[in-house]
């Protein structure tokens, strides 16, 4: 396979990569009161591409664990009006 990367420039496209990818979420609930409700939501996300070479399981593992990780935080809050 051949990869264009600019007008005349040709360079051999190396397929041969993997791709790891690790995503959690956790989820706390609270109803306070009924019909009243207190979300509290963590998901943390890693992502990263390593070189070409054989998969295993052990080295790729470890790779995404030292990678940088992204933290979502959210909170959500519900209130019951009884009019």
């Amino acid at each position: 396979m051949i990869d264009i990367d600019g007008p005349g420039s040709l360079q051999p496209f190396n397929p041969d990569y993997n791709l790891t990818s690790l995503r959690g979420n956790a989820i706390l609930r609270w109803e306070y009161m009924p019909g009243s409700t207190l979300f509290l939501v963590w998901t943390q996300d890693r992502a990263g591409v390593d070189p070409a070479g054989p998969f295993d399981f052990s080295s790729s593992l470890g790779h995404l664990v030292d990678r940088q990780a992204d933290n979502i935080f959210l909170a959500k809050v519900t209130y019951y009006l009884n009019l």
